[in-house]
């Protein structure tokens, strides 16, 4: 799996024909925005709080909520950390008539805002697919970062 999703990446970065539209993550995010019933909001942003990832529904148009759950999920994850509670790296939370999943992998935190009778067995499978796409990113800016490293000394 890994593989196949650094492949794509790899393929992303490369100069390609217009013609060839989304790549197979976009594709994979935006079937399960029609998939799976109750999904309102898949984002995923860096360290810096910069999008990396966003699909929402149309009618989903909630930018101050939407900022707040990310600023929250950035708390949450820091506060787990200051007080060495453990290592979670997700967390299903409940937010009056919505069910929010925030995830974190290296450097970058995930939110998933779906209503109550979202299937969250579903969305805990999104959660890993876009997991697996993270490390794999995350490992590439890394080896960047290395080789960058490398040629300034």
């Amino acid at each position: 799996m890994e593989l196949e999703i650094e492949r794509e990446l790899m393929e992303a970065n490369s100069p390609s024909p217009p013609d060839i539209g989304e790549s197979q993550f976009e594709k994979m995010l935006g079937e399960a925005m029609t998939s799976i019933d109750g999904l309102m909001l898949v984002t995923v942003t860096d360290s810096d709080r910069v999008p990396v990832i966003r699909e929402a529904l149309a009618v989903f148009h909630e930018p101050r909520f939407e900022e707040a759950l990310i600023d929250k999920c950035y708390d949450a994850f820091d506060d787990i950390r200051k007080l060495h509670v453990g290592s979670s790296d997700i967390m299903t939370l409940f937010y009056g008539a919505m069910q929010v999943v925030q995830f974190r992998v290296g450097p970058y935190y995930g939110t998933i805002v779906c209503d109550f009778i979202t299937n969250m067995g579903m969305v805990h499978n999104l959660v890993s697919r876009i997991r697996d796409f993270l490390k794999v990113l995350s490992s590439i800016s890394k080896d960047g970062e290395h080789s960058r490293d490398g040629d300034a000394g």
